[in-house]
C-alpha cells in the first residue's frame, strides 16, 4: 500500500479515537451537570413552604357564601379593605377549658378566623390549660408547628416516622418544633394554668385528634379490635370513655 495511504489511514483513524474520546467525555460533562443541577435542586424542594407562595402583597379572604371557591379564598376587593382586616384580637381572653373532656383547649387563629392570613403560608393557636390539662395526641396534615410557652410548664413532643418519642419538658420562655405531620401532644404539668403560643406554615393547616380518628369514624370495628389487640367489649369501653376533646375557632 503506498504510504501516502497508510499514513492517511492512521490519521484518520487516530482522529475517529480522538472523537470518540471526545464525545464519551462529553456525556461525562452532561452526566455531571445533571447530577450537581439535582443535588441542588433536591434540597430546595425540601424547604418549600407548606403553602404556595403568595403573587402580592396581600389578599385578605373573602368568605363571603357567594365567593367563588378556588385553592384557598378569593381576594377581597382592595378598594374596602382597612387596617381593622390585618387586626386579630382572638387571643387576647383564655378559653374555657371546662368545656372539653381533657381540662384544655386549642383556641384556633387561621384564615377561616383571621382572613388576612389568605396566601400567607401562616396560622397561630392559643393553648389554654388548666391544672393536669391536656391537648390530646393530634397532627396537622399540612404544616409543621412551633410553640412557645407563655406561662407555666408543659411536657411536651412528637413521635417521628420511624415511632421514636422526642419529648421534653418546657418551662416559661421555651420554644419547641414538631415536623410537618407528626402526632404531637401536650400537658401541663405545673401547679397553675399554662399558656403557649404556637405558630405553623400554612394558612389552614388542619388538627386531626388521633383518638377521635380511630374510635369516632366508622371503621370496622374488626380492624379496630385486631389492630390495637382488644376485643369488641374493650372497643367498647374505649369509644364510650372517649373525651369530648374538641379544638375551639377564636372569634
Amino acid at each position: 500500500m503506498d504510504v501516502a495511504i497508510m499514513n492517511l489511514y492512521t490519521t484518520a483513524g487516530s482522529c475517529s479515537k480522538r472523537q470518540a474520546s471526545q464525545a464519551q467525555w462529553r456525556v461525562i460533562i452532561v452526566f455531571a451537570c445533571c447530577t450537581a443541577l439535582l443535588l441542588v435542586a433536591a434540597p430546595l424542594q425540601m424547604v418549600q413552604a407548606a403553602d404556595a407562595d403568595p403573587l402580592q402583597d396581600f389578599c385578605v379572604a373573602d368568605l363571603s357564601p357567594s365567593a367563588p371557591r378556588v385553592n384557598g379564598f378569593p381576594c377581597k376587593d382592595r378598594a374596602n379593605v382597612t387596617s381593622k382586616d390585618f387586626l386579630f384580637t382572638g387571643f387576647r381572653k383564655a378559653a374555657n377549658v371546662s368545656i372539653t373532656g381533657t381540662n384544655a383547649i386549642a383556641n384556633i387563629g387561621d384564615v377561616h378566623q383571621y382572613p388576612a392570613l389568605n396566601t400567607q403560608g401562616i396560622s397561630h393557636v392559643r393553648l389554654d390549660f388548666g391544672v393536669g390539662g391536656v391537648i390530646p395526641p393530634h397532627f396537622h396534615p399540612l404544616a409543621t408547628e412551633t410553640l412557645f410557652v407563655v406561662q407555666g410548664s408543659i411536657y411536651t413532643g412528637f413521635v417521628s416516622y420511624d415511632n421514636v418519642l422526642y419529648a421534653e419538658v418546657l418551662q416559661q420562655g421555651d420554644l419547641y418544633i414538631f415536623p410537618r405531620a407528626t402526632v404531637h401532644f401536650q400537658i401541663n404539668v405545673g401547679t397553675g394554668p399554662a399558656v403557649t403560643f404556637n405558630s405553623l406554615n400554612s394558612q389552614s393547616p388542619g388538627f386531626l385528634v388521633t383518638a377521635n380518628q380511630l374510635l369516632e369514624t366508622k371503621i370496622s370495628s374488626a380492624v379496630l379490635e385486631a389492630s390495637l389487640g382488644i376485643n369488641a367489649q374493650e372497643l367498647g369501653y374505649l369509644q364510650a370513655a372517649l373525651p369530648s376533646f374538641w379544638s375551639q375557632a377564636a372569634p
